[in-house]
């Protein structure tokens, strides 16, 4: 009788495991969730289209659907699925001061607050005629990757965090940009953080030439940035 006790257990839970399993598979997913979008040269805006599919009987309500950065636009052509159904989601990617390999993400919440991500990549080549593009990595939706963050930011590390990263890599080592970790003076990093390199790439940071750093956050960055390779 135990020993029938105990294989019945196993059953139920065995049941509810697969149960759950499939509960994951159900509701509302992207279809595929990595995409390649391939190679581009910087400035080019990309486009793809990725399915958003209902897995599950009824309907299913997008709720909201966002990218990783303001570069990144997503627009699902309509947002309520019934069972079974799919609709397109159109993703464009303003390759504007990015070059290298770029991976950004796209979230979707349904009406129950579950979500699904799915995950883009990209090749960014250098472009020539970018040369003197007078546009910078502070305006229009670009903002909000590197203006915004910085708002009320006063300690080193989270002003990084907030505005440097996304190039420099962690710990300032080098990424899509250069590593900041040769600089071993502090007024000459705390010059180019705050007057830029001539480059879009590199503009500016300073509030009085349009940049989003105060004179105090840059002087904090920069000691901080220094103190990394003490």
């Amino acid at each position: 009788m135990q020993r029938l006790i105990k294989i019945l257990i196993s059953m139920c839970l065995l049941m509810f495991a697969v149960d759950g399993y499939a509960s994951e598979k159900l509701g509302l997913v992207f279809d595929p969730i990595k995409l390649d979008m391939g190679t581009a040269l910087e400035g080019e805006k990309v486009t793809a289209t990725i399915l958003i599919r209902n897995n599950g009987r009824g309907f299913a309500q997008i709720a909201k659907v966002e990218s990783s950065c303001g570069c990144t636009t997503v627009e699902p052509e309509t947002r309520m699925l019934a069972g079974g159904a799919f609709t397109s989601l159109h993703v464009e990617v303003d390759t504007f001061g990015k070059l290298g390999d770029i991976r950004k993400s796209i979230t979707m919440t349904d009406q129950y607050g579950k979500k699904s991500t799915a995950w883009l990549t990209l090749y960014v080549k250098k472009n020539p005629h970018m040369m003197n593009e007078k546009r910078s990595i502070f305006d229009e939706k670009c903002a909000s990757c590197h203006v915004d963050p910085a708002k009320g930011k006063t300690v080193g590390s989270e002003i990084y965090t907030a505005v440097c990263v996304m190039c420099h890599g962690a710990g300032a080592m080098g990424a899509y940009a250069p590593s900041l970790l040769k600089f071993k003076d502090v007024n000459i990093l705390d010059a180019i953080i705050s007057n830029g390199t001539g480059s879009h790439h590199m503009p500016a940071f300073a509030q009085n030439k349009g940049g989003p750093l105060s004179e105090k956050q840059i002087s904090t960055l920069a000691k901080w940035i220094i103190s990394l390779d003490e």
